[in-house]
This record gives structure tokens, C-alpha cells and sequence, in this order.
């Protein structure tokens, strides 16, 4: 069996400093309108209302909802992606805030509509879920919303792999990843050679993920505070009510602030 130590805290932070504005090269973001559709529709959303988006990453899902009229605010760990975050929004002509800022030092109290955390955004990336959850439960309001992904533990040990559908060609050059997993902590840790940077220059990384089935992720949820109303299976740019497979990639969870 194996054992995976913990992983470095700050592991995602040079991952996204090298990656950069190539992160959105990668498949698995060019969906963002569909996501953000089934999202809206999922939490009723209202324009007007308060949304926190919890690893914002260069800020297309906050982008996008913003241009449907809601407040929103992203926050993000990496200094690098803020600043996408911040060009993408004067592009689109909206007005979101974005803040660097840890998911696990969220400072907020009762002060949001919704929040969303899609793609490993704080949530499944082998740190203190509990922690994160917790945090994101606080910054909601009673009777908040949440949708939040987390990588789907049966895909992982289908495929071996959770950084793309398998039907999906590696993104920026990078090849499928061996990986090793853990299933005392139900960590997943893969080493990704030539990930290609901004600037083109190939590196490589240990990709960290904690993993999932349907019924732990409603279990962390009432550990957080929150109430559990639906787990969806789904993949990249493809949201939507389907029963959870191995054949999903991630899980997405609906719950409220009760």
C-alpha cells in the first residue's frame, strides 16, 4: 500500500506562477460558458446577488457570471493568476474584485449569496478540505448557495489520472501521468513532465489531489455546516444532473447554508 507524506503547502503556487496565462490554453477551460450556465440555473441565480468564487484562477467563471449581473468577488492564491484575473475583467468590460488570498484564510462572515469552487479551486488539491470548507460555509449568508468540484475517486482509479477526461487529448503537450495513491487519505499525487509555461518552456511538476466518492463529499459537507441537496458527475465544459460514474472526472456538489 502506498503512503504519500503530506504535501507542500504552497505546491499550487509555483505550479501556477510557471503556468500562467497557458493555463488557459488546456481544454478543460474552454467550457466556461456552459458550466456557468448550469450553475446559474442550478442555484437560481439573481442579478444583484453576492458571489464568492473560491480559487478564482485567472477569473473566467467570475468574469462570466459578473457579465450576468451578479457582484462578484474572486480570490486566488496566486499573485499571477489575480492579475490574469484582473485583465480578463477590463476586457469583458465588468467590474468583479478579485484578492490574492488563501482558501484557507478565508476572513469573510455571512457576507455572500453563493460560491462556487470548481476545479481543484482550493478544494481537492490535497490540502485541509474540512478547513476550506469551513471557511467558504462562514463567508455564506443563511441560506447561501454552493457549487464546489472535487476530483471523482472512482475516475482516478479507472484511468489513473485527474487532470482530464480520458477521451481528452493532454493539453499544452503534457502526457498522461503516472501517478501514486494513497487510500488511507485517499491522496492521489502525480509527477506531469513538459507542461509548457507562458513563455513556452517545458517543466515538472507533482500534482497533488484529494479525492472523492459521492457519499464522503456530502459526509465533509455536513462536517463544514452545510446541507448536501445533490453530487453530480461531470467533466470539463459538460455540467449537468447525471448519477455520478467512473467515468466522470470530477463530482460537483450542491448544498446550502441551512
Amino acid at each position: 500500500m502506498t503512503k504519500l507524506p503530506p504535501p507542500p503547502d504552497d505546491w499550487y503556487v509555483a505550479f501556477a506562477r510557471h503556468l500562467g496565462e497557458a493555463y488557459l490554453r488546456y481544454a478543460f477551460t474552454t467550457g466556461t460558458a456552459q458550466e456557468v450556465d448550469f450553475i446559474a440555473e442550478t442555484l437560481a441565480t439573481a442579478p444583484g446577488e453576492r458571489l464568492l468564487d473560491v480559487g478564482c484562477g485567472p477569473g473566467r467563471h467570475a468574469v462570466e457570471f459578473a457579465r450576468r449581473g451578479l457582484a462578484v468577488t474572486g480570490v486566488d492564491i496566486s499573485p499571477e493568476f489575480i492579475a490574469l484575473a484582473h485583465r480578463a475583467a477590463a476586457e469583458a468590460g465588468v467590474s468583479p474584485s478579485f484578492f490574492e488570498m488563501d482558501a484557507r484564510e478565508l476572513p469573510f462572515d455571512s457576507e455572500f449569496d453563493l460560491a462556487i469552487c470548481l476545479n481543484e479551486g482550493g478544494f481537492g488539491l490535497g490540502l485541509p478540505d474540512l478547513q476550506i470548507l469551513k471557511g467558504i460555509r462562514k463567508a455564506l449568508k443563511h441560506g447561501g448557495r454552493l457549487a464546489l468540484g472535487a476530483p471523482n475517486l472512482f475516475y482516478v482509479l479507472k484511468h489513473g489520472g485527474v487532470l482530464r477526461p480520458a477521451s481528452e487529448p493532454p493539453p499544452v503537450g503534457a502526457p498522461p501521468a503516472a501517478g501514486e495513491f494513497d487510500p488511507v487519505k485517499m491522496l492521489y499525487k502525480a509527477r506531469v513532465d513538459g507542461i509548457e509555461g507562458a513563455a513556452g518552456e517545458p517543466a515538472s511538476f507533482e500534482i497533488w489531489n484529494s479525492c472523492y466518492t459521492p457519499r464522503e463529499l456530502e459526509w465533509i459537507a455536513n462536517g463544514a455546516g452545510l446541507d448536501p441537496e445533490a453530487v453530480f458527475g461531470i467533466a470539463p465544459g459538460s455540467y449537468g444532473r447525471d448519477r455520478p460514474t467512473m467515468d466522470h472526472p470530477e463530482l460537483l456538489l450542491i448544498a446550502r447554508r441551512g
